[in-house]
This record gives structure tokens, sequence and C-alpha cells, in this order.
């Protein structure tokens, strides 16, 4: 039996303020959603896949269902255009899941990790996983950083802008345990990835720090995101290529917002990247 995509009033009337109220496009369908508190909705991905909605979190869902079932079109399709079937791609900052569920469906045989250290995110990131009967997916419910041991997530008004460090004023904590890539991966916990996309509101290279020898010795392609929030860090843009350009001569394209890549050239802007492995040079 197929999960029900049949939305109540109150979500139709979230979703429909999103698109097109004039003031409030977040914040209104937030706070519906925190009313409604319903568990049993799903909406339509593009690729035609489940994906379960976290009513408080009403919000970005409303946001995936006004743009056809994506979120960051442009990132997903980089992914897409990488990824081979048979890969193996890590969803760094997972969030609703909707770049795991997306790509498992639109590459065969592929083995996803969406990591997420959200409790209730991770909840409806495995709903979507067994509504679409994902065998290959598997969700983390962990922080990814530079040590093992604990890490403090600070939670946002908006789910996808939770981040180490606090981002905005009003805010919440959660006490979370705290992995490295290559710790997971050296404990036979996880594979070695092919590609990653990665998007940890400014974290990324606390990550990288603690997947530098996997970034060394498998060389994974590289999608991310490198924004203002890397200022909160004392980081820029460059500080990121840098790292990743130590693992291995990578190549780094700009992503344009209809998911055209040219090489990165400076000035370096606030966009999202892809740094792609020599071994999958011949892919673009």
């Amino acid at each position: 039996m197929k999960p029900s995509v049949d939305m109540p009033i109150i979500v139709r009337a979230a979703f429909w303020w999103h698109r097109f109220g004039i003031a409030g496009k977040w914040r209104i369908p937030r706070a519906i959603g925190r009313i409604w508190q319903g568990e049993d909705l799903f909406i339509l991905t593009s690729h035609g896949g489940f994906l379960s909605v976290d009513a408080p979190n009403l919000d970005v869902y409303a946001h995936i269902y006004s743009k056809g079932g994506q979120w960051e079109q442009d990132v997903m399709q980089t992914c897409e255009r990488v990824l081979r079937s048979g890969d193996i791609f890590y969803d760094i900052g997972s969030n609703t899941g909707i770049f795991s569920i997306d790509a498992a469906i639109a590459i065969p045989d592929l083995t996803v990790y969406a990591f997420e250290p959200q409790p209730t995110l991770t909840y409806h990131i495995r709903r979507s996983i067994d509504a679409n009967n994902l065998r290959r997916v598997k969700c983390l419910e962990i922080m990814l950083g530079p040590e093992e041991g604990e890490a403090i997530l600070y939670l946002a008004g908006q789910a996808s802008r939770a981040s180490m460090v606090q981002l905005e004023r009003g805010f919440r904590q959660l006490r979370l345990p705290m992995r490295t890539v290559d710790s997971l991966i050296s404990s036979g916990e996880i594979e070695a990835p092919d590609v990653i996309k990665i998007d940890v509101e400014g974290a990324e290279m606390k990550v990288f720090e603690g997947a530098r020898q996997t970034l060394r010795t498998k060389n994974p392609s590289v999608v991310f995101e490198a924004d203002e929030n890397l200022l909160r860090f004392g980081l820029e843009v460059q500080n990121v290529f840098d790292s990743l350009l130590q693992a291995a001569p990578y190549r780094i394209y700009a992503i344009d917002l209809k998911g055209n890549l040219s090489i990165a050239k400076p000035p370096y802007t606030s966009k999202d990247y892809l740094a792609l492995a020599p071994r999958h040079f011949d892919r673009i």
C-alpha cells in the first residue's frame, strides 16, 4: 500500500501561503505545522519518491513542494551528474533526506549514507526510506566533526540552519555524539564514499578535519556549500578550497543556479561548488 499524499486543509493553506503569501513565507507555514503536529503526511519528490513530513518544520517541506519536489535543484543536478551506478554517496547534513531519497531513486545500485543529527528529522528520513523500500539507504543520527566525542548542535528556527555555532538569537541546544568520517570507515561501520554532498552551515571544514585520511586515500568528489556562514568559524571560501587541494589535485567548479559548471576563479563568492576528484575527471 502506497503512503498517502492527501493533504489536510491546514497543510494546503500553509503551502499556499509559502508560495503566494505577502510576508512570513517561512514563519507562517512553520507556525501552522507546529499547531497541526501531524505525523502521517508524505509529499512527492521530483523523482516520484515519498518524503515523510516533519510537521514542526513544515516550512521546509512547503518550499520543496512549491519547487516541484526539489530542494536546491542545482546541487541535486550536480550530484546526479557525478554519481554512477554502484557508487557510495554521503549526504552530510541530510535535513529532510530529499537528496538521499532522490539520488537512490535516480542512480541504480547506489549505496547512500544520510547523516543527520536532528532526531525528529532522522525519524522522518527513516520513514521515507521505508516508504520507498530503499534497502541501500541508511540514516545515521550523529554529528560529523573533527574528533570523536560529544558536541552541541544549535537548533535555529528553520531546521536547515542548525549548526555547530549559534546562527541567530533564538536557539535551542542539543548535546549529541560526534564521530569522524575516518573513524566510521576504519571501524567498518560505513563504506568509503565515491561522492560526498555536504551542507552543514559553515562547519564543512570541521567535517573535513575528521575525514583527512578518507579525502587523501579515497579521493571522493565533493559537492559543498561555501557561504557567509564560514565567517562564523573565522574562515573564507579559499580555506575550504585549500583543505581539499591538500588532499588531492581536485578540479574545483562553481555551480550556478541552473546547475551549470565553470572552473572556479577569484574573487570567490558564496555559492555551491564541486570539487571533482581526479578519478572522476571523465564524468564531467
